[in-house]
């Protein structure tokens, strides 16, 4: 089925133009509508097509333009319409002369039509209910190629997206040094799972969002930006209709794959920028310090300033064999993202195999602080799914001091590791009394200590199944409660007094003595820190 330039040009999109020139030619035939963005799409022409163009290719060739008339005219082409306003101010002369010599139509659109307000009207005239239509994919195809090779940014393909699907699309980066495309906060966060499922299957899919203005479901098509099988970001199209699903799923599909090629061009900036940073870090922490001034003056670039009261973050992984060093990478790249939504003055880096974090304190009271940073820590829990330990020095304004918040947040991972198993979020001032064993270098005297108060239990538990190390730390947790104390142990209370007194035997300390419970207490947390710590192995 075919329709005349004149039968187009009163169809929606169309009739809002007019024609320039080569009027005698709108009885021509059209039976295909093309977008024309490259120089070299005549060759490929079959005739009978109303052309599109913004004339991009040649917009500074005028020999190139007084050809191109010919060239189509030669191969059959219908009519040609024009864009103006972006690449030229108006239709070139040569043109509009070479079109009426061939009674060749030259169709001038406004500025406020887009492509897909003419190509798609058309299309559905001439072929009627078909709506798949290779001319309109191959058109959003050029364009977007269009814009990716000439670094049109992620704006202009999102306009471009929405252009050609007719529906409302946004572009969400999961990472930081993308930005968020405006107007995607009117849709809630995607689940975890879908997040999964669309890494899993790496391609477009239909899914239900919710408007968080009604908050009713939406039904939405959504294609994910995948990178080394990560996703790193997605385009969602709202709202879009079961007439247009499979233009939509083609176009999304390739604008996906171009984004990634964006995606990873930013990646690796971001990457060379945080080595950078984390040299800083290293710098900050490790190296000899000739001029604190001048360190200062190289941590500006990343925001450093004393006045903010910095105190220092450590996050340490449990490792597995498959996991590698990806968890810390995609750590930095999800704290930098967290906290610029939380705390955009926080300075991120990496060494050691940990992520460390400067976090700002300055005019803060120490429970918002702590209130903070233990959102902090969920949110990241939710998204990173590897395990993680993350300890909590305490703020300085000194450059000197900053070392000291460093070695008092791994000191916190560490202990905390060791002595609060299901706490993996430990502020230093949690640990109590083993912040003060961590301060005693002489291992000796700790284990002198150590003999002294309940290393006979140890001893004696090894040879006899009474447990009187396990007793002992059971009535300390429930207060020196005999009842209690018994009902945990599953023991009779007589049995619990015989234990008690077998440990006064044994230590020569008794549970009834203030002092003498004292040091049985310690001689528990002692025991569990030598046993924990490297340096007592």
């Amino acid at each position: 089925m075919a329709i005349t330039v004149e039968q187009a040009m009163k169809i929606e999109g169309l009739n809002e133009c007019h024609i320039r020139a080569g009027y005698k030619g709108i009885s021509k035939l059209v039976k295909h509508v093309t977008i024309m963005e490259v120089p070299d799409i005549v060759q490929w022409l079959k005739g009978e097509e109303l052309m599109l163009t913004s004339l991009y290719s040649i917009y500074d060739d005028e020999k190139a333009q007084g050809e191109l008339i010919k060239q189509l005219h030669e191969k059959g082409t219908s009519a040609l319409a024009i864009k103006p306003h972006r690449f030229i101010a108006d239709i070139p002369e040569i043109i509009l002369k070479e079109a009426n010599k061939y009674d060749f139509p030259i169709i001038e659109i406004p500025k406020e039509i887009p492509y897909i307000d003419i190509l798609s009207p058309v299309m559905k005239r001439i072929y009627s209910n078909r709506d798949v239509l290779y001319e309109d994919l191959q058109g959003a195809y050029q364009l977007m190629n269009e814009t990716s090779l000439n670094r049109g940014g992620i704006q202009r393909l999102q306009q471009i997206l929405s252009d050609f699907i007719k529906h409302d699309v946004f572009i969400e980066s999961f990472v930081p040094y993308v930005g968020i495309s405006e107007g995607q906060e009117s849709l809630a966060p995607l689940e975890t799972w879908k997040k999964d499922e669309l890494e899993h299957m790496q391609r477009p899919t239909s899914v239900e969002r919710v408007d968080r203005t009604t908050g009713e479901a939406v039904s939405c098509i959504v294609a994910p930006i995948v990178i080394d099988n990560v996703l790193y970001g997605t385009i969602t199209s709202v709202d879009s209709d079961e007439l247009q699903i499979d233009v939509a799923l083609a176009i999304l599909e390739r604008a996906s794959t171009l984004l990634a090629l964006e995606f990873m061009r930013k990646k690796v900036t971001h990457e060379l920028e945080q080595q950078y940073k984390s040299d800083f870090f290293y710098d900050l922490f490790f190296s000899q310090i000739q001029s604190e001034s001048l360190m200062v003056e190289k941590g500006q670039l990343y925001g450093f300033d004393l006045n903010k009261k910095y105190l220092c973050m450590a996050i340490q992984f449990r490792f597995d064999k498959q996991g590698g060093l990806k968890p810390i990478a995609h750590t930095v790249d999800q704290l930098e993202l967290i906290c610029s939504q939380r705390e955009k003055d926080a300075i991120i880096g990496s060494f050691k195999n940990g992520v460390y974090v400067l976090y700002p304190t300055a005019g803060k009271k120490v429970d918002r602080i702590h209130q903070e940073i233990t959102l902090l820590y969920r949110e990241l829990d939710r998204i990173v799914q590897a395990t993680f330990y993350m300890g909590i020095g305490r703020p300085y304004f000194e450059i000197g001091n900053l070392r000291e918040s460093l070695d008092q947040a791994e000191r916190s991972v560490v202990l905390g590791r060791t002595f609060f198993e299901e706490k993996r979020l430990v502020f230093y001032e949690d640990l109590g009394v083993y912040r003060l064993f961590a301060e005693i270098k002489n291992t000796e005297e700790m284990h002198q200590f150590f003999g002294e108060t309940v290393n006979a239990l140890v001893e004696y538990d090894r040879d006899h199944d009474l447990e009187l190390m396990e007793t002992l730390r059971v009535y300390f947790t429930h207060n020196e409660s005999l009842n209690q104390t018994s009902k945990a142990l599953f023991i009779h209370v007589n049995t619990l007094k015989y234990r008690l007194q077998r440990i006064k035997l044994l230590t020569g300390l008794s549970v009834q003595s203030s002092e003498d419970k004292l040091m049985l207490h310690l001689g528990l947390k002692v025991f569990d820190f030598i046993k924990n710590d490297y340096r007592y192995q």
